[in-house]
């Protein structure tokens, strides 16, 4: 029998019910919507964006033109408080709308049931200013990367040492110790560059890897098509 490996939008789709469960209602309406957006990558990727002379421009052209869609229709929003649910389907029915209607369904077939996120906060519910001032640790986002990137240097020197002098176990720990560093600087640059000023997708991101050895495959896996190679 086949075995059909999961998408990462599977895996963020996933991940959302997880939090659901877990009695953290706005991380899984966040973890959904980074499901949408793979949904949408993983389906311009297979149809031919991979092959254009420059995929991350044709990807940041059309993230500017969703996000222009998707302030529209916040604005329009009434105040009558919209549900984390509508939220995300607001978001949603943006996305999709910005495209030529004969991909409209494309996009809907694809996507994920939303009714875990009718679920309310419970014990496992954490502030967002929680979160990245757990993370920062008090350092500013770009002080953070560099003393990733230096942890980072200094495992791979010491994983090399080790490999050197024979204890092959040692150096693997070491390096993977090094590629979680690294991993961990390009998810909060990353999310800088984005606006990101919560760091909220470095927290979607490691929580899908939780539990599993940080190999540069398996970290690679959890990023969109376009950030891979680096």
């Amino acid at each position: 029998m086949t075995t059909t490996m999961p998408t990462t939008a599977h895996e963020y789709g996933g991940l959302s019910r997880r939090y659901a469960a877990a009695g953290d209602p706005r991380m899984a309406q966040l973890a959904a919507w980074a499901a949408d957006v793979h949904v949408l990558e993983e389906l311009l990727w297979s149809n031919g964006l991979a092959e254009a002379p420059d995929p991350a421009a044709e990807l940041a052209a059309i993230g500017e033109t969703i996000a222009a869609s998707i302030e529209a229709a916040a604005a329009a929003l009434t105040d009558s408080g919209p549900t984390g649910r509508d939220l995300v389907e607001v978001a949603r029915e943006a996305l999709v709308s910005t495209f030529d209607p004969s991909v409209h369904q494309l996009l809907t077939d694809r996507f994920d049931d939303l009714d875990h996120l009718e679920r309310g906060p419970g014990p496992g519910a954490v502030e967002a200013e929680t979160r990245t001032a757990a993370r920062l640790g008090g350092l500013a986002p770009a002080d953070l990367v560099a003393e990733l990137r230096i942890a980072a240097a200094d495992c791979q020197a010491i994983a090399d040492l080790l490999a050197g002098a024979g204890d092959l176990e040692g150096a693997r720990r070491l390096g993977l110790q090094a590629q979680a560093a690294s991993f961990e600087a390009h998810l909060v640059t990353s999310a800088v560059r984005a606006g990101d000023d919560a760091l909220v997708t470095v927290d979607l991101r490691w929580d899908l890897v939780a539990g599993d050895a940080p190999t540069p495959e398996r970290l690679a896996s959890v990023l969109g098509s376009a950030e891979r190679a680096s």
